[in-house]
């Protein structure tokens, strides 16, 4: 999200890893919650930004991604959501657009008529620390709430959203989450992101969820491969996943729940 490359009160962007190391060694952010949804808030709400367009918050699938010629993706998280939404059920949806422009919500999970999750997705090399993809999941919400308030798009029946943050696993074993064994790298690192996401949590008024995948990056470059075999592609082409690409290790009961605001406090 280009309006969050800095933080409040501080030069260095939440993205970058070393703030995220520096937080599950000190505790210590240049933010408080407080500071960050009001930052949020004032940022979403401004003229230019506030959310617009005629097919906001429409729900819809989308299959295509660019293959290329070496048979992986142009865009591997691109690629990486559309292989969960042919893994899924029916309540699964994928691009919801929730602001101006073409920002969308990587993947959104309808539980109900009136209860929905917005997944921020991250793929197994992303540069993005789990801080920026917890704000960026954070933003969707005040931005969705905003529609809501301002009545910018008539809703019948406002929608109880949590927030998660999906990735495979190497992806939190990168950032010093998980050790190699898939289990929390230290007690000091799992207290932290438990004081993390209680804090946001009661400050934003939602639960916030850390979850994970067991699919690895070679095996998903194989099932790019695969597809492009099996759909004949030559040099770079827009490939399309149908249901023959359903991956189990995508399926959402093959998820991990590595922590959940629901369970603290």
């Amino acid at each position: 999200v280009e309006c969050f490359s800095g933080t409040p009160r501080s030069g260095e962007g939440i993205n970058h890893k070393q703030l995220w190391l520096d937080y599950l060694k000190t505790g210590e952010l240049p933010f408080s919650p407080k500071e960050l949804h009001q930052v949020i808030w004032d940022i979403v709400s401004r003229p230019e930004n506030r959310p617009m367009g005629g097919k906001l918050l429409n729900f819809r699938k989308k299959y295509n991604f660019t293959l290329k010629k070496d048979k992986t993706p142009s865009r591997p998280e691109e690629a990486l959501e559309r292989f969960i939404i042919i893994s899924n059920s029916d309540n699964f949806f994928n691009q919801l657009p929730i602001g101006g422009g073409k920002e969308s919500i990587d993947l959104v999970i309808r539980h109900s008529l009136n209860s929905v999750e917005f997944v921020e997705l991250k793929p197994w090399n992303s540069a993005d620390s789990p801080l920026y993809a917890l704000v960026e999941g954070l933003k969707n919400l005040i931005e969705y709430r905003i529609i809501v308030e301002q009545q910018i798009k008539e809703i019948e029946q406002p929608w109880k959203v949590d927030v998660s943050v999906l990735a495979p696993r190497e992806y939190y074993q990168n950032f010093l989450l998980l050790d190699d064994s898939d289990t929390w790298k230290s007690k000091p690192t799992l207290s932290r992101t438990v004081e993390l996401l209680d804090e946001l949590r009661k400050e934003f008024n939602t639960t916030l969820t850390f979850l994970s995948f067991p699919l690895t990056l070679d095996r998903f470059n194989e099932a790019c491969s695969h597809m492009y075999d099996r759909q004949g592609l030559t040099g770079q082409q827009v490939a399309s996943v149908s249901e023959a690409d359903s991956n189990v290790s995508l399926n959402r009961t093959n998820w991990t729940c590595l922590i959940s605001s629901r369970n603290i406090g």
